[in-house]
């Protein structure tokens, strides 16, 4: 049986990590939200905020986020994605990632000043003209970040559905105080994760690379 265009696009999409500087416009990112806002969430809460960043204000953004990183200074995440201490699956999973995506960069496991070099384009997020920041209130439960997820993958889905792409990065609200001074997010909100939204390079080799992913039987118990 042959994919619909939904399914299509689900496979498609992948983690962006170059760039054109081919503007997004605001009728695309409207489009993207507006479609995205149908998002389902537990009892209708809708949990999720945006900010949209290009423009001056995406250099402005750069800027402080380079300067951070390149100062060395301790990130303040507000939410993490990370384990303490990695365990299998996981540890396996995420080392392979790492490999396979400096290996289609051609940089070798002892070249570390290529790797940062590497590393730091997360925090202008890799060239892309245009960053979401999502939020949402710190007084919500764990269920609402399920929601967040959500809404997460309907935008990246919608995004690909125009012929863009998209890198989901926690690097970009590493700094929280940062992003939240410079655009004004109360204290009471709780940063959850951005994303670059542009162009995708298609000569680039970075975006050659795709990551594995765990056969359905594997993942999966069937009961009949």
């Amino acid at each position: 049986m042959p994919d619909n265009h939904v399914i299509v696009t689900i496979k498609e999409r992948h983690s962006c990590r170059d760039f054109t500087d081919k503007i997004v416009t605001p009728e695309q990112i409207h489009q993207i939200l507006d479609a995205s806002k149908h998002t389902p969430s537990s009892t209708n809460m809708q949990p999720w905020e945006v900010v949209v960043v290009t423009g001056e204000a995406k250099k402005k953004l750069d800027s402080a986020l380079l300067d951070a990183f390149d100062t060395q200074v301790p990130p303040n995440h507000e939410m993490s994605a990370y384990l303490e201490k990695w365990e299998e699956p996981f540890k396996s999973r995420r080392f392979e990632c790492g490999v396979g995506l400096y290996e289609a960069l051609g940089i070798g496991r002892k070249d570390k000043e290529t790797r940062l070099a590497q590393t730091r384009k997360n925090f202008n997020a890799f060239g892309a003209p245009a960053v979401l920041i999502f939020y949402m209130d710190r007084i919500l439960q764990e269920g609402s970040l399920f929601d967040m997820g959500l809404f997460l993958q309907t935008v990246m889905l919608s995004a690909q559905s125009l012929g863009l792409a998209t890198c989901a990065e926690a690097s970009l609200v590493a700094y929280s105080n940062i992003v939240k001074e410079m655009f004004k997010i109360p204290k009471e909100k709780r940063l959850i994760i951005g994303l670059a939204l542009g162009y995708r390079d298609t000569k680039s080799p970075v975006n050659t690379y795709r990551t594995k992913r765990e056969p359905v039987e594997k993942f999966t118990r069937f009961f009949s």
